[in-house]
């Protein structure tokens, strides 16, 4: 399969936008199908000195968020990880009450829909179906297109895993030129309000259509594919309170933590790590993990799991090749497309490149971009590999996108 950039707007531009605070509760797994039983976890304060141990931080514990200014981070750890990181030379402050995973017998949320304590989040069930509702009420506008399978669904003897859908909003009538944007969520199951966000964007779209200039407009000089759930199988753990980022891959010999080792605490691939774009290939520095317990695990190898292979292989239908093989190959002024991977807690705009402090090719237009969107918002707009902005990651989405 050849790979495809993706640019924003009428500039070349790639962003990965995250949005937005939430946090649910900490849960330890097996290799077992299902988690083992809850944990304590405390949110923590912790300094570093240096970007490597940063790095080291992001690689073995749940960080949250990052504050460069006072060289700390906010991190989630269980019981066994606070004797771990002091025995490091890892000093921490308690930054709120623990937190202790309440797991529900049941994901459905009730009548409603709701996810169990989150009312205003809907189950991956409930968005479909209210989405599908759109679909039906709506079919010149708007219609499924199934891109791929989740790993339970691809995989015998497990759950029934999840058809990975995208949503295809236009105005099917309109027959002009059209720019495609692509929207995506849940890639890190845990962060819920992001395919909130996704179903309350595409909802907005089709019910003010032909009210609102711009929702019209949209729609009729545009495609918007949105991806609700990059990562459902991952979803459904989060939404039955397990804390749970990466998808659910038991194949990778994950073993059970114990004691001895308290730094991973469950089985499953990080998508946003499993890329095939400087897939482990750092620069510098440790930015995934190679184990399959590890909460940044990047895999077997590049694109090794169906959700990611489902996402490159669409998303590069979508957008033509528009920049040269090299690293320094920049984009040129007339490109067209947009993707953006919606993420919670840190409020950032992050754009490439996420592997390297160099900057991209086309660094002034993505910070350009970014900013606009920062202003916006009120986010803080950063290339996410830079000093000072969070840490470094490879073989993430946003650096595919723009990279292959």
């Amino acid at each position: 399969m050849r790979n495809y950039k993706i640019w924003g707007g009428v500039i070349s531009a790639l962003l990965l936008f995250v949005l937005l605070v939430v946090g649910v509760s900490a849960q330890d797994a097996s290799s077992d199908s299902a988690p083992r039983q809850p944990v304590e976890a405390t949110l923590v304060t912790i300094p570093f000195h240096n970007q490597n141990e940063l790095q080291w931080l992001a690689t073995h514990i749940d960080v949250w968020s990052v504050d460069h200014a006072a060289a700390t981070v906010t991190a989630l750890v269980s019981k066994a990880q606070v004797p771990a990181l002091q025995a490091q030379g890892y000093a921490m402050t308690p930054a709120a009450q623990p937190i202790t995973a309440q797991p529900v017998a049941s994901a459905s949320g009730g009548d409603d829909g709701a996810i169990p304590g989150f009312a205003c989040y809907r189950t991956v069930e409930r968005t479909t179906a209210d989405l599908s509702t759109l679909i039906a009420q709506h079919p010149h506008l708007a219609q499924w297109v199934d891109i791929g399978d989740s790993w339970d669904k691809q995989t015998p003897g497990g759950a029934d895993g999840y058809d990975l859908n995208v949503l295809v909003l236009t105005n099917q009538q309109s027959d002009v030129p059209k720019g495609r944007f692509f929207l995506m969520a849940a890639i890190h199951a845990r962060e819920l309000t992001t395919a909130e966000i996704a179903a309350r964007f595409a909802e907005y779209l089709i019910n003010n259509y032909g009210r609102d200039p711009d929702a019209t407009w949209m729609l009729d000089y545009n495609e918007v594919h949105i991806l609700p759930f990059a990562n459902p199988d991952g979803r459904k753990w989060a939404e039955q309170q397990y804390y749970w980022r990466k998808n659910t891959n038991t194949a990778d010999s994950c073993t059970a933590p114990g004691s001895s080792e308290p730094w991973f605490p469950n089985y499953g691939v990080d998508l946003n790590r499993n890329s095939s774009f400087k897939w482990n290939e750092c620069q510098g520095v440790n930015c995934s993990s190679n184990d399959p317990c590890g909460i940044t695990f990047r895999g077997s190898g590049p694109a090794s799991e169906p959700e990611t292979q489902a996402i490159q292989n669409y998303v590069a239908s979508l957008f033509p090749d528009q920049r040269g093989a090299n690293l320094t190959d920049a984009a040129p002024a007339d490109a067209t497309g947009l993707l953006i991977s919606l993420h919670s807690f840190s409020q950032l705009v992050l754009y490439p490149w996420g592997w390297s402090n160099v900057p991209a090719p086309n660094r002034t237009q993505l910070a350009t971009l970014g900013r606009k969107f920062g202003y916006f918002t009120g986010y803080d707009v950063c290339q996410s590999g830079e000093s000072g902005c969070i840490y470094q990651t490879d073989g993430s989405t946003d650096d595919w996108s723009y990279g292959e």
